[in-house]
């Protein structure tokens, strides 16, 4: 049987106090089996409106491919959608992205419309990987939103040596900000009696537009992140042994 590691993370990623207010939680994980794949389940829920999501992108292991994947399902307030892995499922390996969010992993390129709709995606891996941390980007309205994460499928690793390398930068990264407005409820009061006559309405027009001026203030948090790539390894090739390794205080191998 195999035996999948787990790291700590957390169920559910909260949106909702956002201006995509979403949540996208983990409701279950199929270890693999004789007769089983291993299976991750989430259920995406539309909090509130006004802005809708039009989709989201889950950032897996960056080493798995398309291939990798099993069957993927998709429900949308519990009518199945059709899945076209490649078209409307999607994985973008770092230092790929999203096009329309900028977001590395596995996009569903599904979206919700309404408050209280929600989305069930369950997707197999032919190869099983440990549950770890995973950043969750969702984009709507025109922006994206890229500071939650949730468990999901990280890269299976067996033991290894670590090197921490830092390295400074400056990042620029254009922000744009989008205004929109919505209207209250309209309170209608009458105007004296109404009339009837036989005789068709005058001509006029089908509505009237007036415009509104607002001065707002708009707060804008701005997340800088980075994602590293290891390039081709090489080695220089010691003496063989049948007694293991045998390394000195410096990390020379005797």
């Amino acid at each position: 049987m195999a035996i999948i590691l787990q790291q700590s993370c957390v169920n559910t990623a909260d949106y909702t106090d956002t201006s995509i207010p979403v949540t996208i939680e983990l409701i279950s994980i199929t270890p693999p089996g004789p007769d089983q794949l291993q299976t991750f389940c989430y259920t995406v829920t539309q909090v509130e409106e006004p802005t809708a999501l039009s989709h989201w992108v889950l950032g897996i292991c960056p080493t798995l491919t398309e291939e990798d994947l099993g069957e993927v399902t998709v429900t949308i307030n519990g009518e199945e959608q059709n899945v076209v892995i490649g078209d409307n499922v999607e994985i973008f390996n770092p230092p790929a992205t999203d096009p329309g969010g900028a977001c590395s992993g596995i996009k569903f390129d599904f979206g919700l419309e309404e408050a209280g709709d929600t989305m069930t995606v369950c997707f197999e891996l032919l190869t099983p990987q440990q549950v770890g941390p995973n950043l969750v980007c969702v984009t709507g309205g025109g922006q994206t939103l890229s500071s939650e994460f949730i468990c999901g499928p990280v890269c299976a690793e067996g033991e290894q040596c670590e090197t921490t390398v830092f390295q400074t930068m400056e990042v620029c990264v254009p922000v744009t900000v989008t205004p929109f407005a919505d209207t209250g409820t309209v309170d209608v009061t009458c105007c004296g009696e109404a009339t009837v006559s036989a005789e068709p309405c005058p001509a006029g027009e089908p509505s009237c537009t007036f415009y509104v001026t607002q001065n707002i203030c708009v707060e804008v948090p701005v997340f800088f992140r980075a994602t590293g790539n290891a390039g081709t390894a090489t080695a220089t090739c010691g003496d063989l042994s049948t007694e293991g390794c045998d390394c000195d205080g410096d990390g020379e191998i005797d």
